[in-house]
Protein backbone atom coordinates (compact mmCIF):
# COMPACT_ATOMS: atom_id res chain seq x y z
CA UNK A 1 0.00 0.00 0.00
CA UNK A 2 1.41 3.14 -0.88
CA UNK A 3 2.20 6.48 1.14
CA UNK A 4 -0.46 7.95 -0.73
CA UNK A 5 -2.51 5.75 -0.24
CA UNK A 6 -2.06 5.43 3.73
CA UNK A 7 -2.25 9.21 4.54
CA UNK A 8 -5.40 9.50 2.04
CA UNK A 9 -7.13 6.55 4.70
CA UNK A 10 -6.18 8.01 7.74
CA UNK A 11 -8.31 9.99 9.93
CA UNK A 12 -7.13 13.45 11.43
CA UNK A 13 -4.74 12.63 14.51
CA UNK A 14 -5.37 14.49 17.38
CA UNK A 15 -2.79 17.73 18.60
CA UNK A 16 -2.65 18.69 22.07
CA UNK A 17 -3.09 17.05 25.54
CA UNK A 18 -3.32 12.91 25.46
CA UNK A 19 -6.41 10.88 26.45
CA UNK A 20 -5.89 8.98 29.63
CA UNK A 21 -7.09 5.17 29.33
CA UNK A 22 -9.49 6.05 32.53
CA UNK A 23 -11.05 8.80 30.51
CA UNK A 24 -11.41 7.20 27.05
CA UNK A 25 -12.48 3.37 29.01
CA UNK A 26 -15.75 4.84 30.50
CA UNK A 27 -16.86 6.23 27.11
CA UNK A 28 -18.35 2.85 25.28
CA UNK A 29 -22.59 3.54 26.17
CA UNK A 30 -24.72 0.58 26.71
CA UNK A 31 -25.34 -1.26 23.59
CA UNK A 32 -23.37 0.47 21.47
CA UNK A 33 -20.58 -1.71 20.43
CA UNK A 34 -19.31 0.51 17.83
CA UNK A 35 -17.97 0.16 14.42
CA UNK A 36 -14.43 -1.82 13.42
CA UNK A 37 -11.30 0.62 13.52
CA UNK A 38 -7.43 0.13 13.59
CA UNK A 39 -5.55 2.15 15.55
CA UNK A 40 -1.44 2.73 14.87
CA UNK A 41 0.34 3.64 18.17
CA UNK A 42 3.94 4.64 18.28
CA UNK A 43 6.22 1.65 19.55
CA UNK A 44 6.57 2.88 23.68
CA UNK A 45 3.26 4.55 24.14
CA UNK A 46 -0.62 4.33 23.56
CA UNK A 47 -1.41 0.19 23.79
CA UNK A 48 -2.45 -0.05 26.64
CA UNK A 49 -4.66 3.04 26.38
CA UNK A 50 -5.76 2.04 23.05
CA UNK A 51 -6.75 -1.61 24.38
CA UNK A 52 -8.99 -0.25 27.08
CA UNK A 53 -10.99 2.33 25.13
CA UNK A 54 -12.02 -0.66 22.93
CA UNK A 55 -15.21 -2.72 22.81
CA UNK A 56 -13.69 -5.35 21.45
CA UNK A 57 -9.93 -6.34 20.59
CA UNK A 58 -9.51 -8.00 17.67
CA UNK A 59 -6.28 -7.93 16.77
CA UNK A 60 -2.56 -6.41 18.21
CA UNK A 61 0.08 -6.29 15.90
CA UNK A 62 3.96 -5.46 16.79
CA UNK A 63 6.19 -3.73 14.01
CA UNK A 64 8.91 -3.17 16.29
CA UNK A 65 10.16 -0.16 16.13
CA UNK A 66 7.78 1.17 13.46
CA UNK A 67 4.97 1.04 16.34
CA UNK A 68 1.85 -1.62 16.75
CA UNK A 69 -1.26 -1.53 15.73
CA UNK A 70 -4.46 -2.88 17.58
CA UNK A 71 -7.72 -3.32 15.93
CA UNK A 72 -11.63 -4.16 17.23
CA UNK A 73 -14.43 -1.79 17.93
CA UNK A 74 -14.95 1.16 19.23
CA UNK A 75 -17.50 3.68 19.90
CA UNK A 76 -17.67 7.36 18.54
CA UNK A 77 -16.72 8.71 21.28
CA UNK A 78 -13.56 6.60 21.75
CA UNK A 79 -12.66 7.39 18.14
CA UNK A 80 -12.89 10.69 19.00
CA UNK A 81 -10.98 10.44 22.18
CA UNK A 82 -8.25 8.78 20.25
CA UNK A 83 -7.86 10.61 17.68
CA UNK A 84 -6.19 13.56 20.46
CA UNK A 85 -4.10 10.96 22.06
CA UNK A 86 -0.36 11.69 21.73
CA UNK A 87 0.70 8.31 21.37
CA UNK A 88 -1.63 7.32 18.59
CA UNK A 89 0.32 7.46 14.71
CA UNK A 90 -3.46 6.85 13.27
CA UNK A 91 -6.90 5.96 13.08
CA UNK A 92 -8.74 3.85 10.39
CA UNK A 93 -11.76 1.82 9.37
CA UNK A 94 -10.88 -1.78 9.06
CA UNK A 95 -11.32 -1.89 5.30
CA UNK A 96 -11.27 -4.96 3.07
CA UNK A 97 -9.29 -6.05 -0.03
CA UNK A 98 -10.32 -8.55 -2.30
CA UNK A 99 -8.30 -11.03 -4.16
CA UNK A 100 -7.29 -9.49 -8.26
CA UNK A 101 -8.17 -12.85 -9.86
CA UNK A 102 -9.11 -13.48 -13.88
CA UNK A 103 -10.89 -11.85 -16.16
CA UNK A 104 -13.18 -12.63 -18.78
CA UNK A 105 -12.24 -10.27 -21.10
CA UNK A 106 -16.38 -9.25 -22.59
CA UNK A 107 -15.27 -10.53 -26.35
CA UNK A 108 -14.94 -13.86 -24.63
CA UNK A 109 -18.21 -14.04 -23.23
CA UNK A 110 -19.77 -12.20 -26.50
CA UNK A 111 -18.33 -15.23 -29.07
CA UNK A 112 -19.38 -17.62 -26.49
CA UNK A 113 -15.52 -19.49 -25.82
CA UNK A 114 -16.42 -18.94 -22.03
CA UNK A 115 -19.03 -22.06 -22.71
CA UNK A 116 -17.15 -23.90 -24.58
CA UNK A 117 -14.44 -23.52 -22.29
CA UNK A 118 -16.47 -24.80 -19.56
CA UNK A 119 -17.60 -28.21 -21.64
CA UNK A 120 -14.01 -28.71 -21.84
CA UNK A 121 -13.56 -27.42 -25.51
CA UNK A 122 -9.84 -25.48 -24.78
CA UNK A 123 -7.89 -26.20 -27.83
CA UNK A 124 -5.56 -28.92 -26.04
CA UNK A 125 -2.59 -30.19 -28.53
CA UNK A 126 -3.04 -27.60 -31.22
CA UNK A 127 -0.79 -24.98 -32.45
CA UNK A 128 -1.24 -21.45 -33.39
CA UNK A 129 1.09 -19.02 -34.73
CA UNK A 130 0.87 -15.58 -34.15
CA UNK A 131 2.75 -13.88 -36.92
CA UNK A 132 3.33 -10.39 -35.41
CA UNK A 133 5.90 -8.73 -33.10
CA UNK A 134 6.71 -11.33 -30.84
CA UNK A 135 5.15 -12.85 -28.10
CA UNK A 136 6.04 -11.55 -24.19
CA UNK A 137 8.38 -14.76 -23.31
CA UNK A 138 7.66 -14.32 -19.43
CA UNK A 139 4.32 -13.30 -19.13
CA UNK A 140 2.47 -14.94 -15.63
CA UNK A 141 -0.61 -15.93 -18.73
CA UNK A 142 0.99 -16.94 -21.70
CA UNK A 143 4.41 -18.28 -20.43
CA UNK A 144 3.16 -21.49 -19.87
CA UNK A 145 1.07 -22.03 -23.53
CA UNK A 146 4.23 -20.84 -25.41
CA UNK A 147 5.97 -22.77 -27.53
CA UNK A 148 8.85 -22.71 -29.73
CA UNK A 149 9.41 -19.07 -31.39
CA UNK A 150 10.95 -17.42 -34.33
CA UNK A 151 12.04 -14.22 -35.69
CA UNK A 152 13.44 -12.99 -39.00
CA UNK A 153 16.46 -11.50 -39.09
CA UNK A 154 15.26 -8.05 -39.32
CA UNK A 155 12.48 -8.38 -37.24
CA UNK A 156 14.54 -9.89 -33.91
CA UNK A 157 13.75 -8.07 -30.79
CA UNK A 158 15.62 -4.99 -29.86
CA UNK A 159 15.93 -2.69 -26.48
CA UNK A 160 16.19 0.70 -28.11
CA UNK A 161 13.47 1.53 -30.40
CA UNK A 162 11.41 3.82 -27.35
CA UNK A 163 8.21 5.12 -28.02
CA UNK A 164 4.70 3.47 -27.58
CA UNK A 165 2.89 0.42 -28.93
CA UNK A 166 2.01 0.20 -32.81
CA UNK A 167 4.48 3.35 -33.20
CA UNK A 168 8.04 2.98 -31.51
CA UNK A 169 8.19 0.19 -29.96
CA UNK A 170 7.84 -0.44 -26.12
CA UNK A 171 10.88 0.39 -24.84
CA UNK A 172 11.17 -2.97 -23.02
CA UNK A 173 14.73 -2.99 -21.14
CA UNK A 174 15.70 -6.76 -22.37
CA UNK A 175 15.31 -9.24 -24.65
CA UNK A 176 14.54 -12.36 -23.24
CA UNK A 177 14.33 -13.79 -26.82
CA UNK A 178 15.11 -13.29 -29.79
CA UNK A 179 11.10 -13.39 -30.53
CA UNK A 180 10.76 -11.69 -27.68
CA UNK A 181 7.66 -8.75 -28.17
CA UNK A 182 9.13 -5.28 -28.30
CA UNK A 183 6.18 -3.72 -29.20
CA UNK A 184 3.17 -4.75 -27.54
CA UNK A 185 0.82 -5.71 -30.85
CA UNK A 186 1.58 -9.40 -30.73
CA UNK A 187 1.37 -10.32 -26.94
CA UNK A 188 -2.12 -8.71 -26.82
CA UNK A 189 -2.70 -10.75 -29.73
CA UNK A 190 -1.50 -13.73 -28.35
CA UNK A 191 -3.71 -13.51 -25.30
CA UNK A 192 -6.89 -12.91 -26.60
CA UNK A 193 -6.30 -16.28 -28.82
CA UNK A 194 -5.06 -18.39 -26.18
CA UNK A 195 -3.93 -16.78 -22.58
CA UNK A 196 -4.16 -19.80 -19.50
CA UNK A 197 -7.02 -20.50 -17.54
CA UNK A 198 -4.62 -19.96 -14.21
CA UNK A 199 -6.55 -17.87 -12.53
CA UNK A 200 -4.74 -14.58 -13.19
CA UNK A 201 -4.44 -11.87 -15.91
CA UNK A 202 -7.24 -12.75 -18.85
CA UNK A 203 -8.78 -15.80 -20.11
CA UNK A 204 -8.17 -16.75 -24.06
CA UNK A 205 -10.44 -18.19 -26.46
CA UNK A 206 -8.51 -21.58 -26.42
CA UNK A 207 -7.06 -21.62 -23.25
CA UNK A 208 -4.69 -25.02 -23.65
CA UNK A 209 -3.79 -24.09 -27.27
CA UNK A 210 0.24 -24.20 -27.87
CA UNK A 211 1.26 -20.22 -29.15
CA UNK A 212 4.19 -20.17 -31.18
CA UNK A 213 6.09 -16.80 -31.72
CA UNK A 214 6.71 -16.07 -35.39
CA UNK A 215 8.33 -12.45 -35.17
CA UNK A 216 8.18 -11.02 -38.64
CA UNK A 217 6.97 -7.21 -37.71
CA UNK A 218 9.89 -5.13 -36.39
CA UNK A 219 9.42 -2.84 -32.98
CA UNK A 220 7.25 -0.27 -35.25
CA UNK A 221 5.04 -2.55 -35.73
CA UNK A 222 5.98 -2.70 -39.48
CA UNK A 223 7.49 -5.68 -41.60
CA UNK A 224 8.85 -6.14 -45.10
CA UNK A 225 6.86 -8.49 -47.75
CA UNK A 226 9.81 -10.99 -47.86
CA UNK A 227 9.22 -11.39 -44.18
CA UNK A 228 5.94 -12.03 -43.66
CA UNK A 229 6.46 -14.39 -46.05
CA UNK A 230 9.38 -16.08 -44.29
CA UNK A 231 7.50 -16.18 -41.06
CA UNK A 232 4.54 -17.91 -42.69
CA UNK A 233 6.42 -20.39 -44.55
CA UNK A 234 8.44 -21.47 -41.08
CA UNK A 235 5.04 -22.06 -39.20
CA UNK A 236 3.73 -23.92 -42.34
CA UNK A 237 6.91 -26.37 -42.24
CA UNK A 238 6.35 -26.70 -38.86
CA UNK A 239 3.18 -27.97 -38.92
CA UNK A 240 0.70 -25.31 -36.87
CA UNK A 241 -2.43 -26.05 -37.50
CA UNK A 242 -3.73 -22.32 -37.53
CA UNK A 243 -2.15 -18.70 -38.38
CA UNK A 244 -3.07 -15.49 -37.32
CA UNK A 245 -2.50 -12.28 -38.92
CA UNK A 246 -3.23 -9.65 -37.37
CA UNK A 247 -1.37 -7.61 -39.65
CA UNK A 248 -1.96 -5.97 -43.44
CA UNK A 249 -1.60 -3.56 -46.34
CA UNK A 250 -3.58 -2.13 -49.25
CA UNK A 251 -0.72 -3.34 -51.51
CA UNK A 252 -1.17 -6.91 -52.80
CA UNK A 253 2.12 -8.81 -52.85
CA UNK A 254 3.05 -11.56 -54.77
CA UNK A 255 5.76 -13.37 -52.50
CA UNK A 256 2.90 -13.04 -49.43
CA UNK A 257 0.36 -14.16 -51.98
CA UNK A 258 2.67 -17.45 -52.52
CA UNK A 259 3.52 -18.04 -48.65
CA UNK A 260 0.15 -18.15 -48.20
CA UNK A 261 -0.84 -20.51 -50.69
CA UNK A 262 1.80 -22.25 -49.75
CA UNK A 263 0.44 -22.65 -45.99
CA UNK A 264 -3.30 -23.61 -47.45
CA UNK A 265 -1.55 -26.07 -49.28
CA UNK A 266 -0.14 -27.82 -46.12
CA UNK A 267 -3.63 -27.72 -44.58
CA UNK A 268 -2.92 -24.52 -42.35
CA UNK A 269 -5.72 -22.42 -41.05
CA UNK A 270 -5.14 -19.17 -42.26
CA UNK A 271 -6.95 -16.13 -39.78
CA UNK A 272 -6.36 -12.31 -40.67
CA UNK A 273 -7.76 -8.79 -39.92
CA UNK A 274 -10.01 -7.16 -42.25
CA UNK A 275 -7.99 -4.31 -41.68
CA UNK A 276 -8.72 -0.40 -40.36
CA UNK A 277 -9.80 1.41 -43.05
CA UNK A 278 -13.21 2.06 -41.99
CA UNK A 279 -15.44 3.76 -42.84
CA UNK A 280 -15.44 2.39 -46.60
CA UNK A 281 -16.67 -0.47 -48.27
CA UNK A 282 -15.07 -2.75 -50.44
CA UNK A 283 -11.35 -2.53 -48.61
CA UNK A 284 -10.46 -5.63 -47.08
CA UNK A 285 -6.73 -5.56 -46.80
CA UNK A 286 -4.10 -7.98 -47.71
CA UNK A 287 -3.50 -10.73 -46.60
CA UNK A 288 -7.08 -10.56 -45.05
CA UNK A 289 -8.27 -10.41 -48.98
CA UNK A 290 -7.12 -13.61 -50.36
CA UNK A 291 -9.05 -16.48 -50.76
CA UNK A 292 -7.58 -18.54 -48.59
CA UNK A 293 -7.39 -16.38 -45.73
CA UNK A 294 -10.46 -15.86 -42.75
CA UNK A 295 -11.10 -12.09 -43.12
CA UNK A 296 -12.84 -10.72 -40.03
CA UNK A 297 -13.97 -7.48 -39.30
CA UNK A 298 -14.68 -5.85 -36.37
CA UNK A 299 -17.55 -5.26 -34.00
CA UNK A 300 -17.68 -3.37 -30.21
CA UNK A 301 -19.70 -5.03 -27.22
CA UNK A 302 -22.87 -3.90 -28.33
CA UNK A 303 -22.76 -5.95 -31.63
CA UNK A 304 -22.06 -2.60 -33.61
CA UNK A 305 -19.64 -2.38 -36.92
CA UNK A 306 -16.71 -1.04 -35.19
CA UNK A 307 -16.53 2.22 -36.92
CA UNK A 308 -12.58 1.92 -38.15
CA UNK A 309 -13.61 -1.39 -39.60
CA UNK A 310 -12.77 -2.36 -43.63
CA UNK A 311 -15.42 -4.61 -45.07
CA UNK A 312 -15.77 -6.39 -48.54
CA UNK A 313 -17.36 -9.45 -49.92
CA UNK A 314 -13.42 -10.65 -48.30
CA UNK A 315 -15.49 -10.46 -44.65
CA UNK A 316 -16.11 -14.14 -43.96
CA UNK A 317 -16.73 -13.46 -39.91
CA UNK A 318 -16.87 -10.77 -37.84
CA UNK A 319 -15.42 -10.60 -33.74
CA UNK A 320 -15.13 -7.99 -30.88
CA UNK A 321 -12.22 -5.54 -31.97
CA UNK A 322 -13.11 -2.50 -29.75
CA UNK A 323 -11.50 -2.07 -26.16
CA UNK A 324 -10.61 -5.69 -25.79
CA UNK A 325 -8.59 -6.23 -22.70
CA UNK A 326 -5.30 -8.42 -23.19
CA UNK A 327 -1.90 -9.32 -22.73
CA UNK A 328 1.16 -7.18 -22.71
CA UNK A 329 4.91 -6.90 -21.48
CA UNK A 330 5.56 -7.59 -18.81
CA UNK A 331 2.69 -8.86 -16.60
CA UNK A 332 0.37 -6.23 -17.80
CA UNK A 333 -2.65 -5.65 -19.86
CA UNK A 334 -4.38 -2.91 -21.92
CA UNK A 335 -7.34 -2.10 -24.06
CA UNK A 336 -6.53 -2.03 -27.40
CA UNK A 337 -8.76 -1.64 -30.68
CA UNK A 338 -8.66 -2.79 -34.13
CA UNK A 339 -9.18 -5.85 -36.46
CA UNK A 340 -5.50 -6.69 -35.20
CA UNK A 341 -8.21 -7.65 -31.57
CA UNK A 342 -10.95 -9.42 -33.76
CA UNK A 343 -8.81 -12.12 -35.91
CA UNK A 344 -7.35 -14.05 -32.98
CA UNK A 345 -10.83 -14.63 -31.35
CA UNK A 346 -11.34 -16.62 -34.77
CA UNK A 347 -7.82 -17.94 -34.50
CA UNK A 348 -8.42 -19.46 -31.25
CA UNK A 349 -12.25 -20.50 -32.18
CA UNK A 350 -10.71 -22.77 -35.24
CA UNK A 351 -8.15 -24.23 -32.49
CA UNK A 352 -10.96 -25.45 -30.02
CA UNK A 353 -12.78 -26.75 -33.23
CA UNK A 354 -9.59 -28.85 -33.94
CA UNK A 355 -9.01 -30.03 -30.80
CA UNK A 356 -12.72 -30.97 -30.37
CA UNK A 357 -12.17 -33.17 -33.27
CA UNK A 358 -13.45 -31.46 -36.38
CA UNK A 359 -12.08 -32.51 -39.59
CA UNK A 360 -9.76 -28.79 -40.45
CA UNK A 361 -11.22 -28.98 -44.13
CA UNK A 362 -14.60 -28.11 -42.01
CA UNK A 363 -13.27 -26.14 -39.32
CA UNK A 364 -13.99 -22.92 -41.74
CA UNK A 365 -17.77 -23.84 -42.82
CA UNK A 366 -18.02 -25.03 -39.27
CA UNK A 367 -17.05 -21.44 -37.86
CA UNK A 368 -19.75 -19.82 -40.17
CA UNK A 369 -22.43 -21.97 -39.48
CA UNK A 370 -22.29 -21.36 -35.96
CA UNK A 371 -22.00 -17.67 -36.31
CA UNK A 372 -24.34 -15.19 -35.10
CA UNK A 373 -26.37 -13.17 -37.83
CA UNK A 374 -26.34 -9.94 -35.64
CA UNK A 375 -28.35 -7.59 -38.50
CA UNK A 376 -25.11 -6.02 -40.04
CA UNK A 377 -24.41 -6.03 -44.09
CA UNK A 378 -22.98 -9.40 -45.27
CA UNK A 379 -19.73 -7.22 -46.33
CA UNK A 380 -19.70 -5.96 -42.60
CA UNK A 381 -20.21 -9.50 -40.69
CA UNK A 382 -19.50 -12.02 -43.23
CA UNK A 383 -21.39 -15.49 -42.16
CA UNK A 384 -22.40 -13.33 -38.46
CA UNK A 385 -20.39 -12.40 -35.50
CA UNK A 386 -18.02 -15.19 -34.44
CA UNK A 387 -19.96 -18.36 -31.87
CA UNK A 388 -17.77 -20.80 -30.68
CA UNK A 389 -20.05 -22.85 -28.48
CA UNK A 390 -22.46 -22.65 -31.43
CA UNK A 391 -20.20 -23.83 -33.39
CA UNK A 392 -19.42 -26.94 -31.53
CA UNK A 393 -23.51 -27.42 -30.95
CA UNK A 394 -22.47 -26.70 -27.14
CA UNK A 395 -26.26 -25.26 -25.82
CA UNK A 396 -25.73 -22.67 -23.86
CA UNK A 397 -26.90 -20.89 -20.56
CA UNK A 398 -28.70 -18.28 -22.76
CA UNK A 399 -30.15 -20.99 -25.12
CA UNK A 400 -31.36 -22.59 -22.08
CA UNK A 401 -33.09 -20.00 -20.82
CA UNK A 402 -34.82 -19.35 -24.28
CA UNK A 403 -36.04 -23.06 -24.22
CA UNK A 404 -37.97 -21.96 -20.93
CA UNK A 405 -39.65 -18.92 -22.38
CA UNK A 406 -40.65 -20.81 -25.42
CA UNK A 407 -42.53 -23.67 -23.00
CA UNK A 408 -43.96 -20.69 -21.04
CA UNK A 409 -44.11 -17.33 -23.17
CA UNK A 410 -46.36 -16.03 -20.06
CA UNK A 411 -43.83 -16.56 -16.92
CA UNK A 412 -41.86 -13.12 -16.50
CA UNK A 413 -38.17 -13.51 -15.91
CA UNK A 414 -37.17 -13.76 -12.83
CA UNK A 415 -34.89 -10.58 -12.02
CA UNK A 416 -33.57 -9.79 -8.35
CA UNK A 417 -32.22 -6.26 -6.86
CA UNK A 418 -28.61 -6.17 -6.87
CA UNK A 419 -27.03 -5.82 -3.15
CA UNK A 420 -24.54 -3.85 -1.92
CA UNK A 421 -22.19 -6.23 -0.17
CA UNK A 422 -19.69 -3.37 1.40
CA UNK A 423 -20.51 0.77 2.16
CA UNK A 424 -17.62 2.17 4.07
CA UNK A 425 -17.27 5.71 4.44
CA UNK A 426 -13.83 7.55 5.52
CA UNK A 427 -15.00 11.53 6.63
CA UNK A 428 -12.69 13.88 6.99
CA UNK A 429 -12.18 17.69 7.12
CA UNK A 430 -9.28 19.72 4.89
CA UNK A 431 -9.31 23.39 5.05
CA UNK A 432 -12.62 24.74 3.62
CA UNK A 433 -13.24 20.82 2.34
CA UNK A 434 -15.40 18.38 3.62
CA UNK A 435 -14.47 14.48 2.38
CA UNK A 436 -16.13 11.67 2.14
CA UNK A 437 -14.00 8.63 0.88
CA UNK A 438 -16.34 5.44 -0.04
CA UNK A 439 -15.07 2.16 -0.43
CA UNK A 440 -17.96 0.03 -2.16
CA UNK A 441 -18.42 -3.73 -2.97
CA UNK A 442 -21.66 -4.46 -4.93
CA UNK A 443 -22.70 -8.01 -6.41
CA UNK A 444 -26.05 -9.44 -8.55
CA UNK A 445 -27.33 -12.46 -8.75
CA UNK A 446 -28.13 -11.79 -11.87
CA UNK A 447 -24.81 -10.87 -13.50
CA UNK A 448 -26.40 -8.09 -14.32
CA UNK A 449 -24.43 -5.47 -12.81
CA UNK A 450 -24.28 -1.81 -14.74
CA UNK A 451 -23.28 1.02 -12.20
CA UNK A 452 -22.39 2.19 -8.83
CA UNK A 453 -23.19 5.73 -7.63
CA UNK A 454 -21.91 7.65 -4.95
CA UNK A 455 -23.05 10.57 -3.54
CA UNK A 456 -22.44 13.70 -1.31
CA UNK A 457 -25.65 15.33 -0.22
CA UNK A 458 -26.91 18.06 2.01
CA UNK A 459 -30.66 17.46 2.20
CA UNK A 460 -31.81 16.67 -0.85
CA UNK A 461 -29.36 18.34 -2.60
CA UNK A 462 -26.24 16.74 -4.23
CA UNK A 463 -23.13 18.00 -3.73
CA UNK A 464 -20.61 15.73 -5.51
CA UNK A 465 -20.97 12.53 -7.45
CA UNK A 466 -19.35 10.02 -8.88
CA UNK A 467 -20.45 7.04 -10.86
CA UNK A 468 -18.42 3.67 -11.89
CA UNK A 469 -19.48 1.62 -14.93
CA UNK A 470 -19.63 -2.01 -13.82
CA UNK A 471 -20.62 -5.84 -14.93
CA UNK A 472 -20.98 -9.22 -14.39
CA UNK A 473 -21.95 -10.40 -10.66
CA UNK A 474 -19.59 -8.80 -8.65
CA UNK A 475 -17.84 -5.50 -8.34
CA UNK A 476 -15.72 -2.92 -5.57
CA UNK A 477 -14.34 0.02 -5.90
CA UNK A 478 -13.65 3.39 -4.43
CA UNK A 479 -15.06 7.18 -4.49
CA UNK A 480 -13.52 10.11 -3.76
CA UNK A 481 -16.48 12.49 -2.76
CA UNK A 482 -15.70 16.38 -1.60
CA UNK A 483 -17.89 19.66 -1.33
CA UNK A 484 -16.87 23.06 0.41
CA UNK A 485 -20.89 23.15 2.16
CA UNK A 486 -22.02 21.05 4.85
CA UNK A 487 -23.10 17.83 3.97
CA UNK A 488 -24.80 15.60 6.08
CA UNK A 489 -25.39 12.26 4.31
CA UNK A 490 -23.44 9.39 1.53
CA UNK A 491 -25.78 7.90 -0.69
CA UNK A 492 -24.51 4.23 -2.22
CA UNK A 493 -26.44 2.92 -5.27
CA UNK A 494 -25.60 0.22 -7.45
CA UNK A 495 -28.11 -0.19 -10.38
CA UNK A 496 -28.49 -3.67 -12.29
CA UNK A 497 -28.93 -3.34 -16.53
CA UNK A 498 -32.84 -4.07 -15.87
CA UNK A 499 -32.96 -0.81 -13.88
CA UNK A 500 -33.37 -2.55 -10.55
CA UNK A 501 -31.44 -0.39 -7.89
CA UNK A 502 -30.19 -0.84 -4.26
CA UNK A 503 -29.47 2.62 -1.94
CA UNK A 504 -27.79 2.54 1.87
CA UNK A 505 -27.36 6.05 3.01
CA UNK A 506 -24.80 6.60 6.06
CA UNK A 507 -24.39 10.20 8.06
CA UNK A 508 -21.52 12.39 7.06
Amino acid sequence: MSDEHVSRRTLLRGVGAGAGAAALAGQVSAGDAGDEYIVGVDAARGAADVKAAATSVRKELDFGGIGKAISGRFSADAIEGLQNHPGVRYVERNGRMFALGQETPYGIEKVEADTAIEEGETGDGVSVAILDTGIDAQHETLEENLGEGYATDEAECTTDCGGGPFGGGNDIDECLEEWDDDNDHGSHVAGTAAAADNGVGVLGVAPDATIHAVKVLQCDGGGSFDDIAEGIQWSADQGHEVQNMSLGSDTDSDVVRDAVQYAADEGVILVGSAGNDGECTDCVGYPAAYDEVIAVSATDEDDELADFSSTGPEVELAAPGVDVNSTIPRDDYDEFSGTSMSAPHVAGAAATLIAAGVDPEDVRDQLKDGADDIGLDDNEQGAGRLNVADSLDIESDDDDDDDDDDDDDDDEPVESDPEIDQFDVDRRTNGRWNRADVDWAVSDDDDALESVTSELLAGDDVLDSETASVGGGEASGEHELRDDADPDTVRLTVTDEAGNETSETKDF
